[in-house]
């Protein structure tokens, strides 16, 4: 693998080629797109030039024909954050994600989520122009997760069609941006997508899934709430008694202050400081109040405890403590 000169105006552009060493580009590409596996389909040589600027990497591919997986293994040791956008500039593109398959051939524009699993196909030579966008710079509500892995974009009239354009030109412009010029292409780039996925996927469709995840939310809290002395309460118990996994049940937390396991172990916490504060538990052994809901270990449970209150179990129940 080789890189090019750069260019003045782009110190920070990077060209890759393959050739005979794919450990090499493999290493380039989990450096810039993420941890993942390439399998080759023939000998033909890839190419991709990438910039990043503010969180996001904006980039021009001549992918070689092969697949390009990014299984659970990568995700755990390589998160990202990010959503795929890429145009279509030559061949096709496939998508393989979250049980769904899209298809984009030239001209057509489509997005998948990095952080989950996901399989590119490539069946002969393309050209792509991508970004790499943080989750976070989009500010989607959190429904729109569900509904991207993947999706299409229709690139026609309207914000599709100028970020379809935009994209397409970064084939040629990319190298030549400066600083200034990239920072509003990426912002460019940003707020087009976010409009674009906002018209596709309809303002009240968004709403309206955001009010059913919110009752959900206070349905898994709730059940958490009656179940709190089970030890055996944990994220995957919760995902399983809603038939639904582990991630999704994450998902749904993600604009919540707490995750499913810091909801679990503040109630837990809750449930002991208050029979602390109880006279009536006041000759009760401390590790038994803890044990009665969920928590086993006293030492863990000390920690938790004083990290909540500050104080340890004991202490506080002698603050609390009325004569």
């Amino acid at each position: 693998m080789s890189h090019s000169d750069l260019p003045a105006t782009s110190r920070d552009l990077l060209t890759f080629t393959s050739d005979d060493d794919l450990d090499l580009w493999d290493r380039a590409v989990r450096n810039y797109f993420g941890a993942s596996v390439f399998r080759p389909l023939g000998n033909a040589n890839g190419r991709f030039s990438a910039r990043r600027v503010g969180g996001s990497v904006l980039c021009d591919v001549l992918a070689a024909p092969g697949e390009l997986e990014r299984d659970k293994r990568h995700l755990d040791e390589d998160g990202r954050g990010a959503w795929k956008l890429q145009y279509v500039v030559l061949g096709t593109v496939a998508v393989e994600q979250a049980d769904r398959l899209i298809v984009l051939g030239q001209g057509e524009m489509g997005m998948y989520d990095v952080d989950q699993k996901h399989i590119l196909h490539v069946p002969d030579r393309a050209r792509i122009a991508g970004a790499s966008i943080p989750k976070a710079a989009l500010q989607l509500p959190s429904a729109a997760t569900r509904m991207l892995a993947p999706r299409r974009l229709a690139s026609a009239a309207g914000a599709n069609g100028t970020l379809a354009a935009l994209l397409h030109s970064l084939t040629t412009d990319l190298p030549y941006f400066g600083r200034d010029a990239l920072h509003s292409v990426n912002g460019a780039v940003i707020g087009l997508l976010s409009a674009a996925i906002r018209e596709g996927l309809g303002e009240e469709s968004l709403r309206r899934t955001d009010r059913e995840n919110e009752k959900t939310v206070a349905a898994v809290k709730h059940f958490i709430l009656c179940n709190i002395a089970n030890p055996s309460l944990d994220p995957t118990l919760v995902a399983r008694a809603f038939h639904i996994s582990v991630r999704q049940l994450h998902r749904l937390f993600e604009e919540e202050e707490e995750t499913v396991g810091q909801e679990i172990r503040a109630r837990r916490i809750q449930r002991c400081a208050e029979e602390l504060r109880n006279p009536c538990h006041h000759h009760e052994k401390i590790s038994d109040i803890a044990a009665r809901w969920g928590i086993a270990d006293a030492s863990k449970f000390s920690r938790q405890f004083r990290s909540t209150y500050g104080v340890s179990p004991r202490d506080y129940r002698l603050d609390h403590h009325i004569c």
